[in-house]
């Protein structure tokens, strides 16, 4: 069975995309069979961080699975390497509009055999169906910043998601506001009253990004020395092992 995890957040811009994809890279680098969801519907930016053209998105599944038919997934899903494949966003706001949870459902549950790990990228709006998402993960990835904003949101999403489940992640991002040194990393324990598992540092962020999207090449894949990069092997490992 695959293991099934999603990153989330309280604030937009805090890097969960590049981490799902950098994450995805380390576990292809293992020879690990993943299949990313873009499952933030209205802003997706998997498919165009990944430069490849997409035929269907999880729209055009999600509109054959209300029809009433039993839609194939495997038919909705772009090859991007020989471990990697993702299913893209929806491409209009009216389309996203009308995805509702229960077909992602379906796709985790058929997606459960063919797959080692199953990635969601999401977006960090608490709504109704992310709520309904994370409760499906065997784990969550809650990536934070040393953002005041971001700290503050975060806090009541982490006192709301561990109603329900402790196979959270806690993940402060230093490659973002990596100039930022208002908070020190006491003062953000505190304020989300839990303990950082990982780090990432300032030292991981890029400044040619748009480089590597017009190549569609993922960090941890096109170099295994990106700094950090042994942070996001320590994190792929961890998933894939057994949780209680």
């Amino acid at each position: 069975m695959s293991k099934v995890a999603s990153v989330f957040s309280g604030k937009g811009g805090v890097g969960k995309t590049t981490f799902i994809l950098c994450l995805a890279g380390v576990l292809s680098n293992m020879k690990k069979r993943v299949l990313i969801i873009d499952a933030d519907l209205y802003n997706g930016g998997i498919a165009t961080s990944l430069n490849r053209e997409v035929k269907k998105t999880l729209y055009d599944f999600h509109k054959e699975f209300k029809s009433g038919k039993s839609p194939d997934f495997t038919e909705y899903v772009t090859k991007y390497n020989q471990y990697i494949d993702f299913i893209a966003a929806p491409k209009t706001i009216k389309e996203a509009s009308s995805v509702t949870f229960d077909s992602l459902d379906s796709i985790i549950a058929e997606s459960n055999l063919l797959y080692d790990v199953v990635l969601f990228d999401t977006n960090h709006i608490y709504n109704n169906f992310n709520d309904l998402l994370l409760k499906r993960m065997n784990n969550i990835f809650y990536l934070v910043t040393n953002d005041s904003l971001d700290l503050k949101n975060s806090d009541n999403n982490l006192n709301a998601i561990r109603k329900f489940t402790n196979n959270i992640d806690v993940i402060l991002n230093y490659s973002i506001h990596f100039n930022r040194e208002y908070f020190i990393l006491y003062d953000i324990k505190n304020i989300l009253q839990c303990n950082i598992d990982y780090t990432i540092s300032s030292r991981f962020n890029y400044e040619n990004i748009d480089n590597l999207i017009i190549k569609g090449e993922i960090m941890t894949i096109s170099s295994q020395k990106w700094y950090d990069y042994k942070i996001f092997n320590l994190i792929a490992k961890s998933l894939l092992k057994e949780r209680k």
